[in-house]
């Protein structure tokens, strides 16, 4: 019985507590699990990010159907995630900058995140690649 309530208490201080982001958390291979935008559910998040040492790299396809690219280098400060994008698919976006918020799950191997974008807003739930053989506190709800 002891037992069940540590396991029970253990589940719920992850999912119920996320940490914010800090410096070292963003590094491996991330998936978006679940992508929504304006707060619409979006059919087909596939999206892939590698982070190493301040440099991120991401591909994905947009609701447009069209495949897209982006290299940035990101900081991570005083829980927040400051990030410039070096390269991109459209050369407008090239030297823009954002900043994002992640809340990562305690094991700290899943994070949702909300930012806007040229006036749209996005939220992403990533997951990194290794939750596909090994086990990982998720999300299943983060609307």
């Amino acid at each position: 019985m002891i037992k069940k309530i540590i396991i029970l208490s253990l589940f719920f201080s992850l999912n119920l507590y996320p940490h914010s982001v800090k410096d070292g958390d963003m590094q491996g291979a991330w998936k978006v699990i679940e992508a929504f935008i304006n707060g619409e559910k979006q059919e087909n998040a596939d999206g892939l990010m590698v982070a190493s040492e301040g440099f991120v790299s991401q591909n994905w396809t947009g609701s447009d159907g069209n495949k897209y690219f982006n290299y940035a280098s990101y900081e991570v400060k005083n829980g927040v995630v400051n990030v410039e994008i070096l390269n991109h698919t459209l050369d407008e976006y090239i030297g823009a900058n954002f900043t994002h918020k992640p809340n990562f799950m305690g094991d700290k191997k899943s994070y949702v995140t909300t930012f806007t974008w040229a006036g749209v807003e996005y939220t992403h739930r990533y997951e990194k690649i290794s939750c596909a053989y090994e086990k990982c506190a998720r999300i299943s709800d983060f609307r």
